[in-house]
């Protein structure tokens, strides 16, 4: 009995010290595109009337602090002293929230708030990447017995950390992988059936222009019987000049 009182108090001590370990560090973790904006807000949601100083601080993935922003009672002024931060920054001085705009790589990092030179308890991690941009689809065809084509999802060297969805007239290709840059396709009984391809990040996503079946097959077929009938007609042609003259 008195070791099954010894195991539950101890269990509850564990929880206990967890709790703590919880509430003395907590925050938010952000994910932006370069040149959209986020905002912080204190626990509270707003600052207490007697607050005399509210700095906000930035700590980067190398480990160096500066100041964001702050603001002093006793001029009622806000300055924001790092260079990084100007034009970016802005401060609540009643809620306490900090806004930035325009939001850059450099500004990754952690955020922490001190008022009244105390630092408050939660943090707030942000992340910056660079958004997807519009993809747009290579082709190279192969006009044999069974023709085909190689679609590719291009932007241009943009992000790597995206996925790519393949869609043919509304229906996904492609499930189990959504890594596929290059797909194979060969032609459909509708000459309208489309492919399109997209590209999602943890910002935004990005879908190209449809490519049609007539563009890679039909309009291939038609090119390649004008280069039959010309190559028909010319010697033609020509050898009725030559028999008239």
């Amino acid at each position: 009995m008195k070791k099954s009182r010894e195991n539950m108090l101890c269990r509850c001590s564990h929880i206990l010290w967890i709790l703590i370990l919880c509430e003395a560090v907590s925050g938010d973790y952000v994910m932006k595109a370069v040149n959209s904006e986020t905002a912080f807000t204190p626990v509270s949601g707003s600052v207490d009337p007697s607050t005399t100083s509210i700095t906000w601080k930035h700590r980067d993935n190398a480990g160096v602090v500066v100041k964001v922003i702050e603001w002093d009672r006793e001029d009622d002024s806000t300055e924001i002293p790092n260079p990084k931060f100007r034009s970016h920054a802005s401060l609540d001085k009643h809620t306490g929230e900090l806004t930035l705009r325009h939001l850059q790589l450099k500004h990754t990092g952690v955020y922490t708030l001190d008022i009244n030179s105390k630092e408050q308890r939660k943090q707030f991690s942000l992340t910056v990447i660079e958004p997807v941009r519009k993809p747009y689809i290579k082709k190279e065809c192969e006009l044999g017995d069974v023709p085909k084509c190689s679609l590719s999802c291009d932007d241009d060297g943009g992000p790597s950390e995206s996925t790519v969805v393949w869609m043919s007239s509304g229906e996904t290709l492609h499930r189990r992988d959504r890594n596929t840059r290059t797909i194979t396709v060969t032609e459909s009984s509708d000459p309208e059936n489309s492919y399109t391809c997209t590209l999602k990040s943890a910002v935004n996503e990005e879908t190209s222009d449809p490519v049609y079946d007539r563009e890679l097959f039909h309009d291939s077929f038609e090119i390649s019987d004008i280069a039959i009938i010309i190559a028909i007609v010319i010697p033609v042609v020509l050898l009725l000049i030559l028999f008239i003259w």
